[in-house]
């Protein structure tokens, strides 16, 4: 989903912190636009104590800036009390990232004990309280400081609705989650889920009409946001249901097509034409593994020369290591691992690591679709 972030150089409970493009986009946008209402943020907040001096050069977006920044990182704690709670489930957060409509926790896996999700989820409107009452304390030991009187109300007042927004039952809010969770406890996940999902387009329609009425770009944009991230939970749930039950050598594709690596490159490239696939496993006369040769490598390859493609290149110039299964590895978790995957396929291995076939993406939507073509004729049937 974020493939333009930026990595931060440090961990914070060993989980890596990345910053989406448009957080870096929106963090300034942020900034002014508090700046612009400085003056009605500090009737509200510092009422009383001298402001005047709030509102010279370049103050009130420095001001702006800090609230802001206090406001992201409020929500980066937010994500990091989902970490923990699913830590003590055993479940372990791959990453955290920042953007402009919050932050999002990645996790391994959703915990998969009864309650447990909910219990995840609320871990974050909780935290979120938690430091909207830190925020409060502080705010009311200070007296005499206008911009500190004003960043403190802030952060207390966003905090608050941060924990109260999240809590609105739609996925993949908390709200939602915990909603799916206690769903869970009586109905089987997927019916949960669609549960669920059919309450979350409903809040999130309701929010876009608020938001179009009443011209705010921002809810807008969280309405949408809602309404796709919901399609694509109930899609995951089906996934889920469909291959969790399955091993790679129930998907794979037996015998697939190979190739030497001795082979010219233009007759590979050729064989593209001929056979429609984008990539092929690369093996030795004994039918041994080398590794894998796409497309994309000989096109690259062809752009660099003078030739097209150059007569002296052989798929071993553009062959590289194979990424693999087993054909008793669980379907489910292959296409976990195929979201991260550079090939978007595996190649096959049995228990003596002799290739038996390939799996791909499209390998395991069939099934799933399959299973779906099944249940619909054992109803019917």
């Amino acid at each position: 989903m974020f493939r333009r972030a930026i990595t931060l150089p440090f961990k914070l409970l060993g989980i890596p912190i990345r910053l989406d493009m448009s957080f870096l986009l929106v963090l300034p946008l942020f900034a002014f636009l508090i700046a612009s209402q400085l003056p009605a943020y500090v009737n509200m907040f510092a009422s009383g104590v001298s402001a005047d001096k709030l509102q010279q050069g370049a103050t009130p977006f420095l001001i702006g800036l800090v609230a802001a920044i206090g406001l992201f990182s409020s929500v980066l704690i937010h994500e990091l009390g989902h970490a923990v709670i699913a830590r003590l489930y055993g479940v372990e957060t791959k990453e955290i990232t920042l953007w402009f409509l919050g932050g999002l926790a990645r996790f391994d896996e959703m915990p998969k004990q009864k309650g447990a999700e909910a219990i995840t989820a609320i871990a974050g409107p909780i935290t979120s309280i938690l430091l909207a009452g830190i925020f409060w304390l502080l705010y009311r030991s200070v007296n005499d400081s206008a911009a500190l009187l004003f960043i403190l109300g802030y952060l207390t007042t966003t905090n608050t609705a941060l924990a109260i927004f999240n809590l609105l039952p739609a996925l993949p809010l908390d709200g939602g989650r915990v909603l799916r969770s206690l769903l869970a406890l009586r109905w089987p996940y997927l019916k949960a889920t669609e549960i669920a999902g059919n309450v979350s387009k409903v809040i999130a329609i309701l929010l876009g009409i608020y938001g179009l009425l009443s011209t705010q770009i921002f809810v807008l944009a969280i309405a949408f946001f809602i309404y796709n991230a919901v399609s694509a939970e109930t899609q995951y749930a089906r996934v889920s249901e469909g291959l969790e039950h399955l091993k790679v050598k129930d998907v794979m594709t037996l015998e697939p097509s190979t190739v030497y690596p001795d082979m010219p490159l233009n007759q590979f490239v050729r064989l593209m034409f001929y056979k429609h696939h984008t990539g092929y496993p690369v093996i030795d006369f004994d039918n041994k593994l080398l590794g894998f040769a796409k497309l994309q490598e000989a096109t690259q390859l062809t752009e660099s020369s003078s030739e097209d493609p150059p007569s002296d290149k052989t798929v071993a110039d553009i062959m590289k290591p194979a990424e693999t299964a087993f054909e008793t590895d669980n379907a489910l978790e292959t296409l976990k691992r195929m979201a991260t995957s550079q090939m978007g396929r595996f190649v096959v291995l049995n228990n003596l690591g002799s290739m038996v076939g390939i799996v791909s993406k499209t390998d395991l939507i069939k099934a799933i679709q399959n299973q779906g073509d099944l249940a619909s004729n054992l109803k019917t049937g």
